[in-house]
């Protein structure tokens, strides 16, 4: 018996992952009102957006689910429980319509990133890895079969508002400063990538807490952060 199937070390790493999620959302708690606030202040063109249910996020990775969940928003984006390699996230960001309207998903056996593949033997459980428009390589990672990841993706993409879109990006997943830089030129009005390099773009967002390091942390153990950061960004 390997030591990751002993009772007691599941036990101890339950009783961890728990500590660790009730001190994430205290961190969180208090942000969460001014965040919403920022949201419901965003200006699209038309004026402020004064139902944050008409607002959707789309996300390169579970961001825009914890912002929903946080909140209380409708699921009103299909960028939830999933994540995209950048070069996929680019990709989706420049056809964004095509993508969320007439695109399918076909599902594959491996990722056609070695790095995708390491990352799903190593996952607490087998997900599903979908090809949407025979282009766009989808992770979706808190997802148990192919049936559940194509129903929820396609309910929820035909729910977006593509008039009222937050768009975030994060220096992760084999994002590069090419990305950083592609993702800056992308015509969205409100948009914020989350990034480690202090580039002089409207939409870079410096995070000096990662530094040191050649991608940002985990939004969901460092939600409070993102929190922050995006509110200053829109606000200041």
């Amino acid at each position: 018996m390997s030591i990751k199937d002993n009772f007691i070390y599941k036990s101890a790493k339950a009783a961890y992952l728990s500590y660790v999620h009730f001190v994430c959302d205290v961190k969180r708690k208090p942000l969460i009102n001014p965040l919403k606030e920022c949201l419901l202040n965003l200006d699209f063109g038309g004026g402020k957006n004064y139902n944050i249910n008409k607002l959707s996020i789309i996300s390169s990775n579970c961001f825009a689910g914890r912002i929903m969940q946080d909140i209380g928003m409708e699921y009103n984006s299909p960028t939830l429980g999933l994540y995209f390699m950048y070069p996929d996230y680019i990709e989706l960001l420049s056809n964004l319509k095509y993508y969320l309207t007439d695109a399918r998903i076909e599902f594959v056996e491996n990722s056609k990133y070695p790095i995708g593949d390491e990352r799903r033997a190593a996952w607490s459980h087998w997900y599903p890895i979908g090809l949407l428009g025979s282009k766009v390589e989808i992770h979706f990672l808190h997802y148990h079969s192919e049936k559940e990841a194509a129903e929820k993706w396609y309910r929820r993409a035909a729910r977006v508002n593509f008039d009222n879109l937050l768009v975030v990006g994060m220096q992760q997943n084999l994002c590069t400063e090419r990305d950083i830089i592609d993702f800056d030129s992308l015509p969205f009005e409100n948009k914020i990538m989350f990034s480690t390099l202090p580039l002089p773009l409207k939409s870079n967002e410096y995070m000096p807490e990662f530094g040191s390091s050649d991608s940002v942390g985990d939004p969901y153990r460092k939600g409070h952060l993102f929190y922050r950061h995006l509110i200053s960004h829109f606000t200041t």
